[in-house]
């Protein structure tokens, strides 16, 4: 996955420079296609549709009881990011240079909130 920023880097200057085990939180891609997420990718991300709306599919429903993710939509122009659980329902729609929040309960994943985003 190009981009990721690795959460123990950044804690890294605060254990006095030595690497610390935490959990991936952060993913930064450009996409070329259609994304399915899976448990690789951080909780936060900053996707760049790459020329064109792209659908971004949730893990499965089952197993992901109080899993959440932020998703920010940094394109360059008028190109959306429609965020669907596994089923291919929509959960919600991320325009250009806003964040969709959402989160799921074991059995349905629900936008918590939409923001807007600083520009790319």
């Amino acid at each position: 996955m190009a981009g990721q920023v690795s959460a123990s880097d950044f804690w890294a200057a605060l254990n006095g420079g030595a690497r610390i085990a935490f959990p991936k939180l952060f993913t930064v891609e450009t996409l070329s296609g259609d994304l399915v997420i899976d448990t690789t990718y951080g909780n936060c991300m900053r996707l760049d549709p790459g020329g064109a709306s792209r659908d971004v599919t949730l893990p499965a429903e089952a197993g992901a009881d109080g899993a959440f993710f932020v998703i920010v939509n940094a394109a360059d122009a008028a190109e959306n990011l429609v965020i669907k659980d596994d089923g291919g329902s929509t959960v919600c729609t991320v325009n250009r240079d806003e964040a969709g929040v959402v989160m799921c309960d074991g059995s349905s994943w629900y936008l918590l909130v939409m923001l807007t985003a600083p520009a790319s």
